[in-house]
């Protein structure tokens, strides 16, 4: 992916989207993928990984990424607001039901999925070296001080992450069953919604995609499988013939980040 420097990006048209360069951040990687489905062209920004991004952050307000921004209208960073930008700009094919009881149930997933207190929000925590759960000190530049400043997190919360991760996917698991039985392969409704492309995306670091698929930096892998072995036993094998599907029928293949 030919990225382009925040400070040279700040004034083009158009979509600019800030993503992580040369790691597949399931974030960015879930932000892509909307536009990608949508067909919406962007302007990839480089936001490199543990760096302050000064410009990136003086331009959107944010050093992390992803970061959308569409023309001169405020920097979208949230998945949420990510989303609905993607619909407004592409409404076909829609990933949001028009109906609001399957629009909603597709909002609850992809906060369970994506929100605080959700899949992805505790499997970042999992990531954490165990001196994150043993760091008494609140020094800057601790495990501590960095959970909670940039995370507000406790080393509590790092503990009950495996089984809070775990619940998630029991229940999504639990809903592909029922749509399975009534016929679908989808999360909700009988075709492609954000909920798909969310769990798709956030999947890949407790079941990594194949190198053929993704060429995941060694370092990662490795610290994923780590995180995806405290799971184990919570990913029931539906979840991943999901991902794949929606993957190999939707997304773009390889992954360029």
């Amino acid at each position: 992916m030919n990225h382009v420097e925040a400070k040279d990006a700040r004034d083009l048209p158009g979509l600019r989207l800030a993503v992580t360069k040369n790691i597949p951040n399931p974030f960015c990687e879930a932000a892509k993928s909307l536009f990608h489905v949508k067909d919406i062209d962007f302007i990839p920004v480089a936001q490199h990984a543990a760096q302050p991004n000064e410009d990136l952050k003086a331009w959107t307000g944010h050093r992390n990424a992803p970061v959308a921004i569409w023309n001169d209208e405020p920097a979208r960073a949230g998945w949420a607001d990510i989303l609905m930008l993607a619909e407004r700009l592409n409404p076909d094919p829609p990933l949001l039901p028009a109906d609001r009881v399957p629009r909603a149930q597709v909002f609850g997933i992809c906060h369970e999925i994506c929100g605080e207190g959700g899949f992805a929000w505790n499997s970042r925590f999992m990531m954490f070296p165990q001196e994150a759960a043993n760091d008494t000190r609140a020094e800057k530049g601790s495990w501590d001080e960095i959970l909670h400043k940039q995370y507000g997190a406790s080393r509590e919360q790092v503990d009950k992450a495996p089984e809070r991760a775990a619940s998630v996917l029991r229940f999504l698991a639990g809903q592909l069953h029922a749509q399975k039985d009534r016929g679908s392969g989808y999360f909700v409704g009988d075709s492609l919604t954000a909920a798909d492309i969310f769990w798709a995306c956030m999947s890949i670091g407790v079941s990594q995609l194949p190198t053929e698929w993704s060429a995941t930096p060694g370092f990662l892998r490795k610290v994923w499988s780590q995180m995806g072995a405290k799971l184990t036993d919570a990913l029931d094998p539906i979840l991943i013939e999901h991902r794949d599907r929606i993957y190999s029928t939707y997304l773009k293949l390889q992954l360029d980040f």
